[in-house]
């Protein structure tokens, strides 16, 4: 069941805001990326172009699942590494409220939204990971890991806020008034009126979004979008990521770096040639 959209306010975690302003105030890096959807070896092969050094920290925007590959692989590697961190995205809502390791060989009525919009290729990327080379799927080992990703999804902050950033999946409503008081159904799923906003949202943060492809905002997949409407520092108001990592004539995935401004692109590699190990 959605949850409506005054009923539940978005989830931070204080911890891991403060360990990554701790970050940025020692002159470590913090770098955002956009919407990775699945595609696993495009991630590893960003994370090792960003020549990350320990001290160096990671936020995932959200979308980590659906319509790629291995959204099973990129959910252990977020899970697993202690210098990623991640938001919840719309499309982890969905799968939260719609995989069903029972009946994971089929397709419920519960499960026909979410497969539409790409939630089949994420049921399918645990059927693979513990399908054997006699064809048998290992129920129990999928019951754990299934039970321990939905687990970990379901404690994830639905923002992160810093001394001059906002890090978010879809972004805020310029209407809705305190920041911290909007819905999740916001913060993963708004679009038009938090973009054209002719005033920033927060006076003194930028706002780091995914979820809106830098395509639907009339851009090329190597570019990244940036708000017309500035802060008071002259910094824009909002900055986007998703460089749609699913489609478009030159796929890429995005990761953008809170310290310096930079911004690095990596190619998709296509769904034919994601490892399988």
């Amino acid at each position: 069941m959605k949850i409506g959209r005054d009923e539940m306010r978005g989830r931070r975690n204080r911890q891991i805001e403060a360990e990554l302003q701790r970050t940025l105030d020692e002159g470590g890096n913090v770098w955002a990326i956009g919407d990775v959807h699945g595609y696993a070896d495009t991630l590893l092969t960003l994370l090792d172009s960003l020549n990350l050094s320990s001290r160096d920290r990671v936020v995932l925007l959200g979308d980590l699942v659906d319509r790629g590959p291995r959204s099973c692989e990129v959910i252990r590697i977020a899970r697993e590494n202690p210098q990623i961190f991640s938001v919840l995205g719309n499309h982890e809502e969905m799968m939260l409220n719609s995989f069903d390791v029972d009946n994971i060989q089929t397709m419920t009525a519960q499960q026909t939204n979410w497969f539409y919009v790409g939630g089949r290729a994420t049921n399918q990327s645990y059927i693979d990971e513990f399908t054997n080379s006699q064809g048998q799927i290992d129920d129990f080992d999928l019951r754990i890991r299934v039970g321990k990703d939905l687990a970990w999804l379901d404690s994830l902050p639905h923002h992160i806020v810093l001394d001059d950033f906002r890090l978010v999946h879809a972004g805020y409503s310029p209407w809705d008034g305190d920041l911290d008081l909007q819905s999740t159904d916001t913060l993963m799923w708004i679009r038009g009126e938090f973009h054209n906003s002719i005033t920033p949202v927060d006076e003194k943060r930028t706002v780091v979004f995914g979820h809106s492809t830098v395509l639907g905002f009339g851009l090329k997949q190597t570019e990244i979008w940036k708000s017309e409407t500035e802060l008071k520092n002259s910094r824009p108001a909002a900055i986007g990521i998703d460089s749609c990592c699913y489609g478009g004539k030159d796929p890429q995935l995005t990761a953008f770096n809170l310290q310096t401004g930079d911004f690095v692109k990596q190619r998709v590699i296509p769904k034919h040639k994601e490892m399988r190990v």
